[in-house]
């Protein structure tokens, strides 16, 4: 009687849906072609219970109607569609190595951002290959981007002082030692340059701004002292 494609007795009998509707359910799919082609149940808008209206699924996202997490990512299609906006036939909406579900139930980094902390190292390589925190830009605390450490100075992103010369890495860094040779820090000369406390550079309260002068002599100092000593 509906047009939908069910007999009207196998409607009553069988499936249980309106003769008189050719959609029972009303989640835009008639009951006849969810019955012979989706395979989805025509008296249940949402079969698979994910948020999302079979019509939806079928029609609009392109997602299973019988599987609520279409790609296996750990987060159901209607969250990823109403919640989280990632992609729920992509596992790894912003292809940085951690799955959508993991990165909002796991690692709380943004599934639609593959950086981010914005430190140069995509989360996933935070998490899974340098171990440091893909939350925080600077997982050391030593004045150095992740990212930089990892990929121009090869330091150690979760060591301040790789070297252990007693200088952090980006102190080194600053004043222009090598942060991978603890043979040329000298902390108390870096303190008198960067606070003024000994060699009459300033006796400011707060740190003074680096001079590439000063930078220059500093270091050559501490070299000729050394080579006296030798």
């Amino acid at each position: 009687s509906d047009g939908d494609g069910l007999t009207d007795i196998s409607e009553t009998d069988i499936y249980g849906t309106d003769p008189n509707d050719p959609d029972s359910d009303g989640d835009g799919l008639s009951d006849g072609d969810e019955v012979k082609d989706v395979g989805t149940d025509p008296n249940d808008s949402d079969t698979d219970d994910d948020g999302l209206d079979d019509g939806v699924e079928v029609n609009d996202t392109l997602t299973d109607p019988n599987n609520a997490d279409s790609d296996e990512d750990g987060l159901d299609d209607g969250a990823e569609v109403n919640e989280t906006s990632t992609d729920p036939n992509n596992p790894d909406s912003d292809e940085d190595g951690l799955d959508d579900g993991a990165e909002v139930n796991d690692t709380l980094t943004d599934p639609n951002n593959p950086d981010s902390d914005n430190d140069g190292l995509e989360d996933g390589r935070e998490v899974n290959e340098t171990d440091t925190d893909p939350n925080d830009d600077d997982s050391d605390d030593d004045g150095l981007l992740d990212g930089e450490e990892v990929d121009t100075y090869q330091t150690d992103p979760n060591d301040a002082d790789t070297d252990d010369g007693g200088v952090s890495d980006g102190d080194e860094v600053e004043v222009g030692t090598d942060p991978l040779d603890g043979s040329d820090d000298n902390p108390a000369l870096l303190t008198d340059y960067l606070y003024g406390g000994g060699g009459g550079i300033s006796c400011s309260s707060s740190p003074a701004a680096p001079s590439s002068l000063w930078i220059g002599l500093l270091a050559g100092a501490a070299l000729l002292l050394r080579r006296r000593r030798d």
